[in-house]
């Protein structure tokens, strides 16, 4: 199973929880971010800082794997075997847009959440690195196990890919139609559906979630399961996703929610 990046993922995912929404960069809507906003975020993505950065992650993922503790300091020595080499390209990483699911009139399906690219250590782990624009800069938002976030947004194929975090599902919207990229996904759409048909779906599971509703003001912060629309535990995905409520506004960010499902071990990962 994946795990969340050990530094700082704890209070970042407690200020979500309590604040039930985590607005990115302040801005409601994100357009796709341009050619040269990708080459700015795959810049920082390479740089020294950077990889000191995930090598360190790498480190304290063995640790965590060996039931070590993983807010001890990490030799130099260790981070440098690590050498940690970028993976691919950097993508543009698309969320469920909240104003869609209100049904608000011609609202895009998802909106622009965070840059990712893929890393890869010299002992064969893999991550996936997550970056967010402050003002004019990119800056490294994130570090997680594994590649989804990574790879998912290259098959685009002339759509745009994007995620419903909230159930850990992955689309491809093309030519007027949402269709699967992963195996909870194919549960929501099957073969593919119309936007309008998705339009529906989504507005049944999180309408009634939105700020201000009686859902976000009781604090249940449950999973869900897109198959029974109740709490879901599984093996072989650990604790059952987060469902926040949509941003204010704005979006409920997928860090939030990625980051909250897959935290195993309070104040680490």
């Amino acid at each position: 199973m994946r795990n969340a990046k050990f530094n700082n993922a704890a209070k970042f995912t407690a200020a979500t929880l309590i604040g039930g929404t985590v607005l990115m960069g302040g801005n409601a809507a994100f357009a796709a971010g341009p050619s040269s906003d990708e080459a700015a975020a795959a810049k920082v993505a390479s740089s020294a800082a950077a990889q000191q950065r995930i090598g360190q992650f790498f480190v304290h993922l063995d640790q965590h794997n060996r039931g070590q503790v993983t807010n001890q300091a990490v030799p130099q020595a260790a981070i440098a075997a690590k050498a940690p080499k970028l993976e691919g390209a950097v993508h543009p990483v698309y969320s469920l847009n909240p104003e869609f699911v209100k049904g608000t009139p011609n609202a895009p399906v998802a909106q622009f959440a965070y840059m990712a690219v893929g890393a890869k250590s010299a002992t064969g782990q893999h991550a996936t690195v997550w970056l967010t624009k402050s003002g004019a800069e990119w800056t490294i938002m994130n570090v997680i196990s594994g590649t989804e976030e990574a790879v998912y947004p290259a098959k685009a194929d002339g759509g745009q890919v994007f995620t419903e975090p909230q159930i850990h599902a992955w689309y491809r919207l093309k030519d007027g139609r949402v269709t699967a990229l992963n195996d909870t996904a194919k549960t929501s759409v099957k073969q593919g559906v119309t936007v309008g048909s998705y339009q529906k779906l989504v507005h049944g599971r999180y309408a009634d979630k939105l700020p201000g509703s009686a859902y976000q003001r009781s604090g249940k912060l449950g999973g869900f399961s897109p198959t029974t629309g109740v709490s879901d535990r599984t093996p072989d995905r650990g604790p059952a996703p987060v469902l926040l409520a949509l941003g204010a506004g704005g979006l409920v960010t997928a860090a939030g929610v990625v980051m909250a499902r897959r935290r195993r071990t309070p104040g680490s990962y």
